[in-house]
């Protein structure tokens, strides 16, 4: 949490801190969705150059990263803390939605949706929970029809499967 804090600090100093969130939340994603790049910040065999290309790319992919990023992973690496990036990369995105009152958002369709429907969609929530929602849209055809829409503690589902499970459990009473 210490390098979290150090880093939302220092990255709002140089004003990239909305790039830093971008990229630390495209790191906390590659560690999700590559469980060897955890493996990789774990191995001590690995040279810290080789750890730094990996984490830089895994949060950057082709762009050029922010100076407040590269000059973190320096430190993180230097001070031996690569194996802690996964949690550093998590703890970052708590404090800076807090600091910045966002919530995270969620909406599942069973097919694609227009741009219209989604940023009215995410005014609404907005509208409700006062504060700036980072809107996530997932495609799962398994709903079958309808929405199921998440944001902060609340969950409104609004799903065809949802209603025919519960009218499945009435009619079998």
């Amino acid at each position: 949490m210490r390098y979290a804090k150090a880093l939302l600090s220092f990255a709002a100093e140089l004003h990239e801190d909305e790039q830093a969130y971008a990229e630390m939340s495209a790191l906390s994603q590659a560690f999700v969705a590559v469980p060897a790049l955890h493996q990789a910040m774990l191995n001590p065999m690995l040279p810290e150059a080789d750890k730094f290309k990996l984490l830089l790319t895994a949060a950057c992919g082709d762009k050029k990263p922010s100076k407040s990023l590269e000059r973190f992973l320096q430190l993180v690496l230097a001070n031996g803390r690569a194996s802690a990036m996964l949690f550093i990369a998590h703890s970052f995105g708590t404090l800076y939605r807090r600091t910045n009152h966002i919530i995270n958002g969620k909406l599942v369709v069973p097919a694609k949706v227009g741009d219209e429907l989604i940023a009215r969609l995410q005014q609404v929530v907005e509208n409700r929970s006062q504060c700036k929602v980072d809107f996530e849209v997932e495609v799962d055809p398994a709903i079958q029809g309808g929405f199921i829409l998440s944001y902060d503690t609340y969950r409104l589902d609004a799903s065809l499967r949802t209603e025919l499970s519960r009218l499945r459990r009435e009619l079998s009473r």
